[in-house]
């Protein structure tokens, strides 16, 4: 191997590990940083099981069939419907622009779910995707929808105003 060769290599190992040193350095301090919050994270254990609990008991008396381990742990604050973050206003107005008839928000949400895979979900699951349609609706109403106004509302794209709501 050549002096010049070799001194590239070196260089790039070099760098390479100053690098990793610095990755390290911001691991570390992050560490300590979350170290420092680990008592007060620690006192909220208590008070999650004492409400955890106090729901269990809630859950109980209102239903003497209910069972803890049949309702599994859920993330706050995350994604827990199988259609990608953002997407599903965006496949309800597509469902609605390819749609021969003004349809119910629900009917939108169980083609969304079909068109993903999903052809019988969970009620939960549907729930979640209908509001998440019906908020995308609600905020276009005039725009790129239109509603029927009466309960229960039907929509339909603006570009099919052809298509008549039921009475």
């Amino acid at each position: 191997m050549g002096q010049t060769n070799l001194r590239a290599s070196l260089r790039k190992r070099h760098s390479q590990l100053k690098g990793q040193r610095d990755d390290l350095a911001l691991r570390i301090e992050a560490v300590k940083r979350d170290m420092a919050k680990l008592d007060e994270l620690e006192a909220e254990l208590p008070k999650l099981d004492e409400l955890i609990r106090a729901s269990e008991l809630l859950l109980k008396d209102n239903d003497p069939d209910f069972d803890p381990d049949e309702n599994p742990p859920l993330k706050p604050w995350t994604h827990h419907i199988p259609v990608p973050f953002g997407q599903c206003g965006r496949r309800g107005l597509k469902v609605l622009k390819e749609a021969n008839a003004a349809m119910s928000v629900r009917q939108v949400a169980q083609q969304v779910l079909r068109e993903v895979g999903v052809d019988e979900p969970e009620l939960e699951t549907l729930r979640r995707v209908q509001n998440a349609i019906e908020s995308s609706f609600r905020k276009f109403d005039g725009r790129t929808v239109e509603s029927s106004g009466a309960y229960p509302k039907q929509w339909r794209s603006i570009v099919k105003r052809e298509l008549k709501f039921d009475p």
